[in-house]
């Protein structure tokens, strides 16, 4: 049995709220910060991914318009078309394709390949099998890849910290010199795509 003093003393403090918020407010906040900081993380990577999937496009349509001598302006599209995103360690591969018929199968090679924080592909490498639309020998063709890690400005979504965006766009080629009596597209430092 407890004495009275001591009883009284028990019965004060379990009858106290004292410290009570601080209690609530210890199991709440860790949910309030990861609902605040998935609220500008996850918005943002999304946003990122479709301005990159922008210029990815918008690179493809460029260069299907005809031979550059300098990739400047278009590499440029990127940091444009991706403004207020930082996108400096985006690699960016242009390349010009065209499409040979080797018996009854079509396949695809590279012509003309351009970098900018990438490794250009290496001109007669295969690019597998055509592109949809494309697959006629002597279809020639541009496309454009873009590769960026994603930086979260919170690390504490782990997904996100190892995500890399990838996008491809393929093209047509609009105009471009003639080779051959074939249009095409020849990137810097590049040949026509041969017969």
């Amino acid at each position: 049995m407890l004495s009275g003093g001591l009883r009284t003393g028990l019965m004060a403090f379990t009858d106290s709220r004292d410290g009570v918020s601080a209690v609530e407010f210890s199991l709440i906040a860790p949910v309030m910060l990861a609902l605040f900081m998935g609220s500008i993380e996850l918005p943002r990577a999304y946003m990122i991914g479709k301005r990159l999937d922008n210029a990815t496009a918008t690179m493809a349509d460029l260069i299907s318009r005809g031979t550059y001598t300098d990739l400047s302006p278009v590499f440029a599209a990127l940091g444009a078309i991706s403004n207020p995103y930082d996108v400096t360690r985006a690699s960016v591969v242009l390349t010009a394709a065209g499409t040979y018929q080797t018996g009854s199968a079509a396949t695809t090679q590279v012509c003309s390949s351009a970098q900018s924080n990438g490794q250009a592909r290496p001109a007669g490498s295969s690019l597998g099998p055509p592109p949809a639309g494309l697959d006629r020998g002597g279809d020639r063709f541009v496309m454009s890849e873009v590769t960026m890690p994603y930086r979260p400005i919170f690390p504490l979504f782990p997904g996100l910290a190892q995500y890399t965006y990838r996008y491809r766009k393929v093209w047509p080629v609009r105009s471009g010199k003639i080779y051959d009596g074939q249009s095409e597209v020849v990137l810097p430092g590049g040949n026509p795509c041969p017969k």
